[in-house]
């Protein structure tokens, strides 16, 4: 006899419930997500629901941590797709270079310079 339910198959996983499920996350993720949805259990479908973008802005989830929630996202029947790459910004600069740089135009247009885009060579100028 079988210790399955009736009418289930033997090598079917079981769907688990929302603390089941939340409980195979590692803590720091669950516990950012619990502080996004600003309450303690949340499910599989719901966190799909945020998206990429909206995980990757999460305090306190970082490039492991979506790793970690899009694998267990995907063992619960679940993808979460990568977004497409955003256009003009330089991919071989680091995140955090890029923030300074941000942070440094800032600085500067604050105290009244005036940041321009950097000229084009002379070779690649038109001729007039």
């Amino acid at each position: 006899m079988s210790d399955c339910p009736p009418g289930s198959k033997p090598d079917e996983r079981p769907v688990a419930t929302a603390p089941a499920a939340m409980n195979e996350l590692p803590t720091l993720q669950r516990n950012a997500l619990r502080k996004i949805f600003d309450r303690p259990q949340f499910t599989p479908e719901e966190v799909a629901a945020l998206g990429y973008r909206r995980l990757q802005q999460a305090e306190g989830i970082g490039a492991k941590g979506l790793s970690a929630i899009a694998d267990w996202l995907k063992a619960h029947g679940h993808q979460l797709p990568l977004p497409p790459p955003t256009v003009g910004v330089p991919s071989d600069v680091p995140k955090k270079t890029r923030r300074t740089i941000e942070m440094a135009l800032r600085l500067l247009r604050t105290h009244g310079y005036e940041v321009q885009q950097k000229a084009a060579p002379a070779s690649q100028r038109k001729a007039r």
